[in-house]
C-alpha cells in the first residue's frame, strides 16, 4: 500500500483522496478561480491523464495542499471546472419554445465565451471512457443540469398547449440536447455554432411536436 498523491501513480490518477481536511483559514474566491482556470488550462494542454494536481497547483501559483484543501481528487477538481459549463439559474421564459432555446443559446454564449470550456469538456467526456468515477461526475455536473433545463422547457410548452399532450418529452430532450453538442464538436468549440437551433434547426422538429390547436 502507498500514501503517494493522484498524480505519482501512473494510469490512477485522480483515483485517491487527499487527506481529510481540517480547519483553517477560510476559502479564497481568488485562488478558487485560479485553480479553476488553470485546470481548463492544463486538461486543454495535455488531456486529463497527464494533467496532475502539482501542474494545475504552479500554474495557479498556489500549493498543492491549498488545491487538496478544496478539492480531494484530481477528478473532483476536472468535474468542478468543467461543471462551469452548466447554465446556472433557473431556465428561461419567453412564452415560448423557440424563444427558451434562443434565450438560453444566447446567455450560454455570452456566458462562455472566452473560457475555453467548450473544447475543454468534449475533451474530459472522451476521456472519462474509461474511468467510470469522471464519466459519473460528468454525467452529474455537465450533462444532467442542461437536460433538466429543456425538460422544464419542453413541459412548460406542453401545458401551455403549444405542443403535443401526448408528446414523449424524453425523446424530445434527448434531440434539444445532442443537437448543441454535435454543433460543438464538429466546430471544434465554436460558441456561435449553437446560434441557430431556434431558428434553423426547431422549425424541422415543430410539424411532429406541435399542438393540433396550438
Amino acid at each position: 500500500m502507498t500514501d503517494a498523491r493522484p498524480e505519482e501513480q501512473d494510469g490512477r490518477a485522480g483515483a485517491e483522496e487527499a487527506p481529510a481536511r481540517g480547519r483553517g483559514r477560510p476559502r479564497s474566491e481568488q485562488a478558487d478561480q485560479a485553480i479553476l482556470s488553470a485546470t481548463l488550462m492544463m486538461v486543454a494542454e495535455h488531456g486529463v491523464t497527464a494533467t496532475t494536481i502539482e501542474g494545475i497547483a504552479a500554474a495557479a501559483g498556489v500549493g498543492k495542499t491549498t488545491v487538496y484543501r478544496r478539492w480531494q481528487s484530481k477528478n473532483d477538481l476536472i468535474v468542478a471546472a468543467v461543471s462551469m459549463m452548466a447554465p446556472r439559474g433557473d431556465p428561461p421564459d419567453t412564452g415560448s419554445l423557440a424563444g427558451d432555446l434562443k434565450a438560453l443559446a444566447d446567455l450560454q454564449r455570452e456566458r462562455l465565451a472566452g473560457t475555453g470550456l467548450l473544447t475543454v469538456a468534449p475533451r474530459v467526456l472522451a476521456e472519462s471512457m474509461n474511468d467510470p468515477e469522471l464519466h459519473q461526475g460528468f454525467l452529474d455536473g455537465v450533462i444532467r443540469p442542461l437536460r433538466r433545463l429543456i425538460h422544464v422547457m419542453v413541459e412548460r410548452g406542453v401545458e401551455r398547449g403549444e405542443l403535443r399532450p401526448d408528446l414523449e418529452v424524453e425523446e424530445l430532450v434527448d434531440l434539444l440536447h445532442a443537437l448543441p453538442i454535435y454543433l460543438i464538436l464538429t466546430s471544434r468549440g465554436d460558441p456561435n455554432s449553437i446560434a441557430p437551433i431556434p431558428d434553423a434547426y426547431l422549425p424541422l422538429l415543430l410539424p411532429g411536436i406541435r399542438s393540433p390547436s396550438g
